[in-house]
């Protein structure tokens, strides 16, 4: 079951490659953040308390929920942001080499997981969504964008932990879910402050700032 999760969170990563439209992004961020949800309660399910379901709730609440919540209503609505995606490459290319660096990971992650007590998918999986999270900060132009591209690849050193490390490091992870929150809190900020000074919510507005 834990194998199926993840292959679906690998082919939500697939999709970011082939959409060019905002919400569709932070649709990808919030299956992601409910396949994670079910990834860290499966191993729970045998010993459920309150403590266990402490942070698999608190990442629902938080990346499902919360964070998805203040980009589509505080940054995408109010400011009336574009959803549609431009892109420093071609779609295809950029699909192409999203394939082909999935591709390379999984056989990468597949030799050097060969001798030591690491699951392969889950390891795949999460460094595939590093890979893809960066790809989207360095390949796509909009501001807000680059915010889920971080987000994604947050979600992919999240999964790195589960899939590396026999037990969570409980207060570890839920002090990054509330660092990432706040992160995303700032970024928007910052976004609404450019929005406000530039009419243009791509990185290319950015050029126009002086120290």
């Amino acid at each position: 079951m834990g194998n199926v999760l993840n292959i679906l969170f690998c082919l939500s990563l697939l999709y970011l490659a082939t959409t060019t439209r905002v919400t569709a992004y932070l649709k990808v961020f919030v299956l992601q953040s409910i396949l994670l949800f079910f990834i860290v309660m499966l191993p729970l399910l045998n010993h459920i308390s309150v403590f266990t379901l402490l942070l698999p709730l608190t990442i629902l609440v938080v990346k499902a929920i919360l964070i998805p919540w203040y980009i589509r209503k505080k940054i995408i609505y109010e400011l009336e942001i574009n959803t549609t995606i431009e892109s420093n490459i071609q779609q295809f290319n950029f699909l192409l080499l999203s394939v082909f660096s999935m591709v390379a990971v999984f056989v990468f992650c597949n030799i050097i997981t060969k001798d030591a007590a690491v699951a392969p998918i889950p390891f795949s999986a999460a460094f595939s969504s590093v890979v893809i999270g960066l790809y989207v900060i360095i390949f796509r132009k909009k501001l807000i964008v680059h915010v889920i591209g971080f987000l994604v690849m947050e979600n992919g050193i999240f999964l790195l932990g589960i899939a590396v490390a026999s037990e969570m490091p409980f207060l570890i992870e839920l002090g990054m879910l509330l660092d990432i929150f706040v992160v995303v809190f700032l970024m928007g900020i910052a976004i609404n402050r450019i929005s406000s000074t530039f009419a243009a919510d791509e990185v290319s507005a950015l050029d126009k700032l002086k120290n």
